[in-house]
């Protein structure tokens, strides 16, 4: 009797068409594009005024891209995929003695993983966190924001959360930072 009426479900699901939900899963991480994840409420509470901001990490010395850097892409795209109508800052100056910003080594990778050339803006100046901060910020401030994601790795992020935070007091600017872990 269990294995007819088993069938007779399962006839029934497949002919509406319906899916069966796969088993759970861990929950997803803080740097989650999830779409119920607090950092994709955050984002889709307004997406013009919140940003996903990725934070550049020194290349190698011929132009390799740092497995930490990597990381961060990863997160920052799928972010960027998630949620199409975020604008997202990609900020690293100096790469030594190549001739092209850690901004613009990040727009080719975004852009291998999918992330549209309009959805990303550069912020090519800075040097260190502390830089990174106050030209983003600065930034955010002229673009009418009113939050941001900040994706860096877990090792990064409490000094880059403090830098940002610190950046936003000193220009007088009301920004909502949340962390996206790499």
């Amino acid at each position: 009797m269990r294995v007819r009426v088993t069938a007779v479900l399962v006839s029934l699901v497949a002919a509406l068409g319906l899916t069966v939900a796969a088993p759970a899963q861990a929950a997803p991480g803080p740097g989650s594009s999830d779409l119920l994840s607090p950092n994709s409420l955050f984002l889709w509470q307004s997406p013009p005024t919140r940003y996903i901001v990725v934070l550049g990490a020194k290349m190698g010395t011929f132009g390799q891209t740092p497995g930490i850097l990597e990381q961060r892409m990863n997160v920052a795209a799928g972010l960027a995929k998630s949620h199409p109508f975020n604008r997202m800052i990609v900020s690293g100056g100096n790469t030594w003695w190549l001739p092209v910003s850690e901004a613009q080594f990040m727009n080719v990778g975004l852009l291998r993983r999918g992330v549209p050339v309009w959805q990303m803006v550069n912020e090519g100046a800075s040097t260190s966190t502390v830089q990174n901060a106050g030209n983003t910020v600065g930034m955010l401030k002229a673009m009418g924001a009113s939050g941001a994601l900040i994706v860096t790795n877990g090792f990064h992020m409490p000094r880059a959360m403090k830098d940002f935070r610190d950046a936003a007091a000193k220009a007088h600017v009301r920004l909502d930072f949340r962390p996206a872990y790499a």
